[in-house]
């Protein structure tokens, strides 16, 4: 469940760096002080926790799922796809 913070004290310097960055990403001072405490404390954002999730849950759905012929023509096409073409790099 949520919590909420009250924050006392706050330095001129500090408040402005959080302002600006507020400015900057077009959020809330709120919005940006939860965004730049997660990131300080080595927490996926609100978006990276999305992008995790919806990983999560397509790896839980197909992961598993292949046949071993699929695998091996998936890593065929894939070994194809990393071929450097010299010539497009002249």
């Amino acid at each position: 469940m949520p919590a909420a913070l009250t924050l006392h004290n706050i330095d001129d310097e500090l408040y402005a760096a959080v302002h600006a960055y507020a400015a900057e990403t077009k959020t809330s001072l709120g919005a940006a002080f939860k965004q730049l405490a997660r990131r300080a404390l080595g927490l996926p954002t609100a978006e990276e926790q999305e992008r995790i999730d919806a990983w999560k849950r397509w790896e839980k759905k197909y992961v598993g799922t292949l046949s071993a012929e699929d695998v091996k023509a998936m890593k065929e096409a894939l070994e194809a796809q990393s071929q450097i073409e010299p010539e497009m790099w002249k």
